[in-house]
């Protein structure tokens, strides 16, 4: 099973964000785990301050749910199940 790329990684690479304003987020997001609040995903950080827009933010969504799909393989008739 391969790795799923970063969400912060894939904004950056679709000229979505910049790497600073990833960073700024994933440190918010730590100092949110650090005080005991609640998890903040970083694709909505970065909704909130402004660093993507929404549908920047539903386009980075699609492409994990386009890259999570398995293609489907025709099977030749007759071929042995296992």
């Amino acid at each position: 099973m391969s790795e799923t790329e970063p969400f912060g990684q894939v904004a950056v690479r679709m000229g979505f964000c910049s790497q600073e304003e990833v960073e700024r987020a994933l440190a918010f997001q730590r100092g949110l785990r650090s005080g005991e609040r609640d998890h903040k995903l970083i694709g909505m950080i970065l909704l909130e301050n402004g660093a993507l827009s929404t549908d920047q933010l539903i386009q980075i969504l699609k492409y994990y749910d386009h890259s999570a799909r398995v293609p489907e393989v025709d099977i030749e008739p007759g071929a042995a199940e296992v």
